[in-house]
């Protein structure tokens, strides 16, 4: 083969190669390209995604925060300058307790039905949550619990923060929990109020009746029928008393103090058998009320005094929710609350 012949071919061969060449590279570029494509897809939707989630999340927290604060309006009547003073209260408890904005929020309308002017709302939430804390309980059920103590024995809404510690104390120096106290509240604080006793007699009683294994519902009964009991005696209950020389009135014909009642009790029965004991305490008080009748007995007027002093202890509710926020829930919490009062701020732009 000529020279000329050889160059041909060889000059074919590099052709064909180069034009493999050029077509693989511009295969691996295509493929390049298409993951980098996809790449960025992928990277896209990873921040895209969460974003529009936290959006979604946000206008879902503001559009329910104002809800409540729409129905809280109807509720109470409030001016539009009121609105605003509670809607940042409810912001900033949200930002700086456990709680969130909403909750706070939730525990303002509750006591809105309950029938507390709006000032006395905001007067209140401090006392509420730190209730709600202590309690290990919804903000909304604290407020409720609250609302109805201090309508109960009329106390002021300023009260409230008195109600909580109170509350939280006995919870604190018994075997019972808020609930149970609220519950036995119930059942009992109407009839305790009507008879001219504070809510620190029947709460110290409540606590006393959970020591001895009773709370709740079942140891408002009790405590509620005892004092039925005493304040209208049936005939032969008051033959009784008499015998006993238990007088629960004053000169003025208002009652005495529950306090003073359980003294008298104790003094009454200190010298009988257990017979005539059991005799006098099932004639007086039948047979729901003897066990709450038993329990201040044994108590005594000592015994009551000591309880008292521990269920008014100061602080109690600030201290027992400082103690359940500490720790890593605690600090969960606190962060919930806090990024919860952000969404809603962030949210309420775009409603």
């Amino acid at each position: 083969m000529g020279t000329i012949a050889r160059m041909s071919v060889a000059l074919a061969m590099d052709s064909s190669d180069f034009d493999k060449g050029v077509q693989e590279a511009q295969r691996k570029a295509e493929s390049f390209g298409k993951k980098l494509q996809s790449a960025g897809t992928a990277m896209s939707a990873a921040v895209t995604l969460p974003l529009v989630g936290i959006a979604a999340a946000a206008l879902k927290s503001a559009g329910d925060f104002e809800s409540t604060m729409n129905v809280m309006q109807s509720i109470t009547g409030a001016t539009g300058d009121q609105m605003e003073a509670m809607t940042q209260q409810a912001l900033k408890l949200g930002a700086e307790t456990s709680f969130s904005a909403g909750e706070a929020a939730e525990g303002m309308l509750e006591l809105g039905k309950a029938g507390l002017a709006t000032n006395d709302i905001m007067g209140a939430m401090p006392g509420v949550l730190s209730l709600a804390a202590a309690g290990n309980m919804d903000v909304g059920t604290a407020a409720e619990i609250a609302a109805n103590a201090v309508n109960t024995f009329g106390l002021e809404a300023s009260d409230t923060t008195e109600v909580a510690n109170m509350l939280a104390a006995a919870a604190n120096a018994s075997s019972a929990d808020v609930s149970d106290l609220a519950q036995g509240l119930k059942m009992s604080g109407s009839v305790f109020a009507a008879m001219g006793q504070d809510m620190s007699d029947l709460t110290t009683g409540m606590a006393l009746m959970s020591n001895a294994g009773i709370s709740g519902s079942d140891a408002g009964t009790s405590l509620k029928t005892m004092m039925m009991r005493l304040a209208a005696p049936t005939k032969e209950a008051a033959g009784a008393m008499a015998e006993l020389g238990l007088n629960v009135y004053n000169a003025d014909g208002s009652m005495k103090s529950f306090e003073s009642i359980v003294g008298q009790l104790e003094k009454a029965t200190a010298g009988l058998t257990t017979e005539q004991k059991n005799v006098a305490l099932s004639t007086i008080f039948g047979a729901d009320a003897i066990r709450a009748a038993v329990v201040m007995t044994e108590a005594g007027a000592e015994g009551f005094a000591d309880m008292e002093k521990q269920v008014n202890k100061a602080g109690a509710a600030e201290k027992a929710a400082a103690a359940r926020m500490k720790g890593l829930t605690g600090a969960i919490d606190y962060l919930t609350g806090s990024i919860d009062s952000v969404m809603i701020a962030l949210g309420s732009q775009f409603l």
